[in-house]
């Protein structure tokens, strides 16, 4: 299992499939976890923390068990090695044991689950056996405190604890994507939970927040809920990711739901995305949803087989109307001749909801975005958002996870794009960053997959958003796949190699010591700005 980890989420992409991405996310990889509602500080001290997935990690001489490191920030100083903390399910309290191949940390989200001023963090362990269900999955919250993260009082959920279908089932995968909004306006931020393989096409589940933490609220959403849009067909993984934004400047949030491997029409796996609507006291409805695919009206492009639309989703007001905005990447994306080359579709959002008239569609070809497109490079593999040059407008960055550095192959890169009010985001001012960019930190190496896993948080406290840049596939001297995580400062004249810093488990401070094929970085969680 750990050859499925290693093979499949980092290197299948480039080498096997023209679907490259998607079929490597389907095999349990990559960055699902979407931006909740408020900065990830979970010991509430003003600058945020950054919580990283180390899924192949082993728990004593458990393979690929699974473990989280998180990274306290501070005003000034940044994200720092010392004071760092290592949850697995093993840690006092956690809930469950550390087991072969559980993937604990694949996926993360924060909020503020209990309502209490303090961040908290769901991590999800989507390949989980409850009972003799293998690959069922579990999800296990930590609650945040004024000395950070704990053990203590954590709360762990599986299908079969969650209503719905009220049984875990083999191979579901409860927990592959996390996403932490506040859907009922209630103040305590709800969970929604993809079960992107349940009974064969994909379920959500949304477990809600009380000042007790997450409960179970009845509510699971499968493409056959009633106004949700399309139907229920084999392998179209709804819930494979999620995003969380207000998209109708509505005041309660809303959540989108990526279904990559949708057919639109005869078209297979050319994807799509599904909206549902938050309201006051009763939360999410299929009432009033949306979908979207690449034949929308005004959307950009075609539904052409095997884009993925909707295989990484982020939520931001990039044009400064107060109205979340959508980006989708579709990674597996045709450019020209140029096969999974990759494309960002961007909707935005307006009191009348999310539209596909004005969107945007951003390709490596587009004015201004750096590099070209080139086979399967993937870009919009992951996104995050932040405000990297404290403008008061969000901007877009974007994973390129498998683009080539010179003849380096699978190093890759990441593209930021700058939004602007009214206009939006724009390829003008763009930047790409690699591991050979000055100051960024390491160098390129194949199969690196540098932006694999993107998160954006003030990590410093100086109001202009960093970047924090998963590279899973990282060698640590002659330990393969252990991982490192790069981290870019923002200002207002941007981000910049300039001061940035490079994690790897051999950090001092950092606890765990690099290992082959812990993939630390294939996940990351900070939260996108309020």
């Amino acid at each position: 299992m750990r050859r499925l980890l290693v093979v499949s989420a980092l290197l299948f992409a480039v080498i096997v499939s023209p679907a490259g991405a998607a079929v490597a996310h389907r095999q349990g990889a990559g960055q699902r976890a979407a931006a909740p509602t408020l900065r990830a500080d979970f010991n509430n001290d003003g600058a945020e923390d950054l919580a990283i997935g180390a899924p192949g990690e082993t728990v004593g001489a458990i393979d690929s068990a699974g473990a989280v490191i998180v990274l306290y920030g501070s005003a000034g100083g940044g994200l720092a090695g010392p004071g760092s903390q290592l949850f697995t399910q093993d840690t006092p309290g956690v809930g469950s044991t550390a087991e072969v191949v559980d993937f604990f940390g694949e996926t993360l989200a924060s909020g503020d689950f209990n309502d209490d001023g303090f961040t908290d963090l769901a991590v999800g362990a989507p390949n989980e056996a409850v009972g003799a269900s293998e690959g069922a999955g579990a999800v296990n919250v930590l609650f945040g405190s004024a000395g950070g993260l704990s053990g203590t009082g954590s709360q762990l959920f599986t299908e079969g604890n969650t209503g719905g279908l009220g049984l875990s089932n083999p191979f579901d995968r409860f927990g592959a994507a996390l996403a932490a909004g506040d859907f009922d306006d209630d103040g305590a931020d709800d969970l929604a939970i993809g079960v992107p393989e349940a009974s064969g096409v994909g379920f959500i589940f949304v477990l809600g927040g009380s000042a007790g933490g997450l409960v179970n609220t009845d509510q699971f959403f499968s493409q056959d809920t009633p106004g949700v849009g399309s139907g229920p067909e084999p392998g179209d993984a709804f819930g494979e990711t999620l995003a969380v934004g207000d998209f109708n400047n509505s005041g309660t949030e809303d959540l989108a739901v990526g279904v990559p491997f949708e057919d639109v029409g005869a078209v297979p796996e050319a994807g799509a995305v599904n909206v549902l609507y938050g309201r006051p006291v009763t939360g999410l409805t299929g009432s009033n949803s949306q979908i979207f695919t690449q034949d929308t009206p005004g959307v950009g492009s075609t539904a052409e087989e095997f884009d993925v639309f909707g295989q990484a989703l982020a939520g931001g007001d990039f044009n400064a109307d107060d109205a979340d905005d959508l980006a989708i990447g579709a990674p597996g994306e045709a450019v020209g001749a140029v096969q999974g080359a990759g494309a960002v579709n961007v909707l935005y959002g307006s009191t009348s909801r999310l539209s596909g008239t004005g969107s945007q569609i951003f390709t490596q070809d587009t004015a201004g975005v750096g590099s070209s497109a080139e086979p399967f490079d993937a870009f919009g593999e992951a996104l995050a958002v932040g405000d990297f040059n404290n403008s008061g407008t969000e901007d877009l960055a974007v994973g390129t996870p498998f683009e080539a550095v010179g003849a380096v192959q699978g190093a890759g890169a990441v593209n930021v794009l700058y939004g602007r009010p009214v206009t939006g985001l724009t390829g003008s001012s763009s930047q790409i960053f690699t591991q050979d960019t000055p100051g960024v930190g390491s160098t390129a190496e194949e199969f690196d997959v540098f932006g694999l896993a993107l998160a954006g948080g003030d990590f410093n406290a100086d109001d202009a958003d960093d970047l924090a840049i998963g590279a899973p596939g990282e060698a640590v001297g002659a330990v393969p796949v252990a991982g490192a995580v790069n981290v870019l400062p923002g200002s207002t004249s941007r981000l910049s190699g300039t001061g940035s810093q490079l994690f790897i488990q051999d950090t001092p401070g950092v606890p765990s010591a690099s290992e082959e094929f812990d993939a630390f970085g294939q996940a990351l969680d900070a939260t996108r700005p309020d």
